[in-house]
């Protein structure tokens, strides 16, 4: 990157306000498409060092990720509007994810709704595709639902709590080459 596009960059964003994603230009300079290598080089980088964190701590490397990704996600969210509603939640969630995973709610052929509530605890199956973490763990050979997972779990988890302000949780029940299904569990 030239030292000439960052000094215009600074020029441009110099400013105390914090910006929503709806304030960041949809321009991309430079192109995204000259950006396609380093996020790929990324992908691979990011993948090494939770594959070298989960030889290093073992089993302890889930958790370690787990809250990396939980306090990124109440970070992020701190900027989107709150919402007691699950499913108004989740659109908000959804709006931040965009362009890094993509889910959809799933709900068992033998059930009338997608959200359930039980004992004290409101519950959705969803449904996630399009995922960087997928990617980057078959771009290094890593079996999905180890500590990369555990990131974007966490990251979840987090958005989620930041938003409706309820405690919050993310099962992997299953994960697939193409699709991975996760329950969502508040309290």
């Amino acid at each position: 990157m030239s030292e000439s596009f960052i000094n215009e960059a600074k020029q441009k964003f110099t400013t105390d306000l914090v910006f929503r994603a709806e304030d960041v230009p949809m321009r991309c300079d430079p192109p995204a498409e000259e950006l396609e290598q380093t996020l790929h080089g990324l992908m691979q980088l990011n993948g090494y060092i939770i594959k070298s964190l989960e030889e290093i701590a073992g089993r302890g490397a889930n958790a370690v990720t787990y809250r990396a990704g939980k306090k990124f996600g109440h970070e992020v969210a701190k900027y989107f509007e709150k919402k007691s509603d699950v499913e108004d939640a989740l659109r908000e969630l959804s709006y931040i994810l965009h362009g890094q995973y993509t889910f959809e709610p799933w709900k068992p052929s033998d059930r009338d709704e997608y959200i359930v509530e039980e004992n004290g605890s409101t519950f959705i199956y969803l449904v996630f595709h399009d995922c960087i973490v997928r990617q980057s763990c078959r771009r290094i050979g890593q079996e999905q639902g180890g500590p990369l997972c555990q990131t974007l779990c966490g990251y979840v988890v987090g958005a989620v709590e930041e938003i409706t302000g309820r405690r919050g949780k993310l099962e992997i029940i299953h994960t697939g080459p193409n699709a991975c299904l996760k329950k969502l569990i508040l309290k």
